[in-house]
């Protein structure tokens, strides 16, 4: 990509070559070490990513505790349709793409550092560039928007992103769990504010659907790389489940739409009318 290499490009003007023919005595030793510290800590657990997503994950949590619900009251003591709590909501959009940026910074100064140093990428790395840190964030908040309204899991949208970036299957199953960890938890603690949750329900089929299927999908899927070697049983899977989602989501969404017709829709205040039954 232009914007990763352009930055790399230019360290490399100004500290010699990734092959050291241009360095200066003892730079060479230098770059060595970085190069060698740089590959340690990335075969370290990436605590200081989770810590990145942990942020993200409070910081969601937190503006919806100050907006408030029926299932909790706003810690700013807005009314649900006012000016304050329309206020609390327009303040998601700068927070969020904040924090967006900043890890897009993050991602391109590493990349930018790795190529002065002669970081070697091998199959399934991402070298990030702005046309990836720009680019795909804007897909993943159209794809979130859709998600929200349709009421699809976060893993129906990462899976082709993760897929388009080149990740190695095994690496996108395993991130794409991670990340729906994130992205759930942080949704049922909204669901609880804004009162829309029963929590028995939710606690049997989150524990028995979610928690013991994500245990059996991560082992059979590496069960089955382990027997076959074939990485792309698991892009064939992604696209089975995907189609089998969509169709499913026509099918129920048909009937909701036949019983409550169009005037069904919840108002942002709660439901009212025969689509309360729903809530």
């Amino acid at each position: 990509g232009g914007g990763g290499k352009e930055g790399g490009g230019a360290g490399l003007r100004g500290g010699g070559s990734p092959d050291g023919s241009g360095d200066e005595p003892g730079a060479k030793e230098a770059r060595a070490a970085l190069l060698e510290r740089e590959v340690e800590e990335e075969a370290r657990p990436p605590w200081g990513d989770a810590l990145v997503l942990l942020r993200a994950w409070a910081v969601v949590y937190l503006l919806a505790l100050l907006k408030g619900g029926h299932g909790a009251p706003s810690l700013l003591g807005v009314a649900c349709g006012s000016a304050g709590y329309w206020a609390v909501v327009v303040l998601n959009l700068p927070i969020l793409a904040l924090l967006t940026a900043v890890a897009a910074r993050g991602r391109l100064r590493t990349h930018r550092s790795r190529v002065q140093m002669g970081y070697a990428y091998v199959e399934g790395d991402v070298e990030w560039d702005v046309d990836k840190v720009v680019r795909l964030p804007a897909l993943v908040c159209v794809g979130a928007i859709a998600a929200g309204m349709l009421g699809v899991g976060g893993g129906m949208i990462l899976g082709p992103i993760f897929t388009e970036l080149g990740f190695l299957p095994e690496v996108s199953s395993a991130t794409s769990t991670v990340m729906v960890l994130f992205m759930s938890s942080a949704t049922v603690c909204q669901f609880i504010i804004f009162g829309m949750i029963d929590l028995e329900y939710a606690a049997f089929f989150g524990f028995f659907g979610g928690v013991l299927g994500a245990i059996v999908g991560t082992k059979g899927a590496h069960s089955l790389l382990q027997r076959t070697g074939r990485p792309s049983f698991i892009v064939f899977f992604l696209a089975f489940i995907l189609f089998g989602s969509g169709l499913l989501m026509v099918g129920t969404g048909s009937m909701t739409l036949m019983e409550t017709g169009l005037g069904g829709f919840r108002p942002v205040c709660g439901r009212t009318g025969k689509a309360a039954q729903y809530d």
